[in-house]
């Protein structure tokens, strides 16, 4: 599997690590997938808003279930409000408060390179139990073990977040999420919902053949 190609399978995309494109899969998922891939293979994106798409996207579902028409999902970090949110076009996914460097945090757009599950073999090490490498850098979205240092400048440049925000970030977003980081590009919104998003049926995302020297 490589990027702009589309895969056969949903299988193709939980794979263990470091094949896992998403974090795992829902029925939804897998009752889209098959008219999602069809319309992609004879009509290009059908997040294109094609009328055509959405019809063979809603086909087959069952009775007042929604299928998904929206944009890919993109993160944006704003480094003055200490925010990271998720946003489909200009629809607002979720919003959480995060832990920064300072001018240690890199500004400009990097996409997720890596997903893995218990960085370096633990969960409640420096980086948490979920870290996501930008753009193949030394930085990272990840947890800590220090939750009193989020909406501080207390890192040496990654983007740290609390374990419950990371967690269902990470089965939120897939690999290759565009990741947009600057000062004072989101409004102070928040949007995180009492019921967290979590995927049931998962892969081994865990990666026990390197030891990640990302920057905290």
């Amino acid at each position: 599997m490589t990027f702009g190609t589309p895969s056969s399978s949903l299988q193709d995309l939980t794979g263990p690590y470091p094949d896992n494109w998403i974090a795992g899969t829902d029925p939804t998922m897998a009752q889209a997938f098959g008219p999602l891939l069809v319309q992609l293979k004879n009509n290009g994106s059908a997040a294109s808003g094609n009328g055509h798409a959405k019809a063979a996207l809603a086909e087959g579902m069952a009775p007042g279930q929604r299928p998904f028409f929206a944009e890919p999902y993109e993160i944006i970090v704003d480094t003055r409000e200490h925010v990271l949110a998720v946003v489909s076009g200009n629809v607002l996914i979720r919003s959480y408060p995060v832990g920064l460097g300072g001018d240690r945090t890199p500004e400009g757009t990097f996409a997720i390179s890596e997903k893995v599950v218990n960085p370096n073999g633990k969960d409640d090490g420096e980086f948490g139990s979920r870290g996501m490498q930008l753009s193949d850098t030394n930085y990272a979205i990840h947890g800590t073990n220090e939750p009193d240092s989020i909406g501080k400048d207390e890192s040496l440049g990654c983007i740290r977040m609390g374990k419950k925000d990371v967690e269902e970030l990470f089965d939120l977003v897939p690999k290759g999420t565009k990741v947009e980081i600057g000062k004072g590009i989101l409004p102070k919104l928040k949007n995180v919902p009492a019921d967290r998003f979590a995927l049931g049926d998962r892969q081994d995302q865990t990666n026990p053949h390197r030891t990640y020297h990302w920057l905290d």
